[in-house]
């Protein structure tokens, strides 16, 4: 990059981030053709060949200086380490004659039935006013799931003629601490499939980038509950 789009680049790039050029004088030391120019570039009048010139003209005599290093610019922290903030999620089934849990799935997100989008916010948070929640989990199939592939091959064996069951969706941080539990009642698996993800460009659950096998069962409940410690 050369010196005139750096200088271009970096006022730029400062003007966004909100910080402010240091000036060594006061406002009368800037010359009425360099404020000219300026308004004449922002209206298209000048080229920004000339406005650069410009600038490079306040910089090389000190009427305005750059901070160099320019100042760090941060997201705001938070004040919670990384280990306290929501990692995964865990379900239990209940309600059953062999209740169990399953460790762990990656996403678990409600799908609401009056959106057609699966884009639409209002298909991943529960409306109060749905009396049917419906949600979906998504996970890298293991061989630590056998227990729950078992229980969704007996739902497409049997389907209605088991009894419906509860699940629990907990939200799980960093060390294995229970942060909210989603506490669904008289539920029924209503499908399940295992596919190639291979739309690299999107988030990766493994965090390579790279495709992948993912499974996704759909759940559909008559109640629901959030439960917190």
């Amino acid at each position: 990059m050369n010196f005139r789009l750096t200088i271009i680049f970096t006022i730029s790039i400062i003007s966004i981030l909100g910080l402010s050029l240091t000036v060594s004088a006061s406002d009368s030391s800037i010359p009425d053709w360099v404020k000219n120019n300026a308004k004449w570039w922002s209206e298209g009048s000048i080229s920004e060949t000339d406005y650069i010139s410009s600038l490079e003209y306040l910089i090389e005599n000190k009427i305005i200086e750059i901070p160099s290093p320019l100042t760090e610019v941060t997201a705001a922290q938070t004040m919670y380490p990384n280990e306290e903030n929501a990692q995964s999620f865990r379900i239990v089934i209940s309600n059953i004659v062999e209740p169990f849990s399953v460790h762990f799935f990656e996403k678990f997100a409600f799908a609401s039935a009056d959106s057609a989008d699966p884009n639409d916010p209002r298909g991943r948070v529960y409306d109060f006013r749905d009396s049917n929640p419906q949600f979906y989990l998504e996970s890298l199939p293991s061989s630590g799931k056998i227990n729950y592939y078992n229980f969704i091959s007996d739902w497409m064996d049997k389907g209605a003629s088991l009894n419906e069951f509860d699940i629990d969706v907990e939200v799980i941080d960093g060390y294995g601490i229970v942060i909210q539990t989603w506490a669904f009642t008289k539920c029924e698996i209503t499908g399940y499939g295992t596919y190639l993800h291979d739309t690299t460009f999107i988030y990766s659950y493994s965090g390579i980038q790279d495709t992948e096998i993912r499974d996704r069962t759909n759940f559909s409940c008559t109640g629901v509950s959030l439960e917190t410690p």
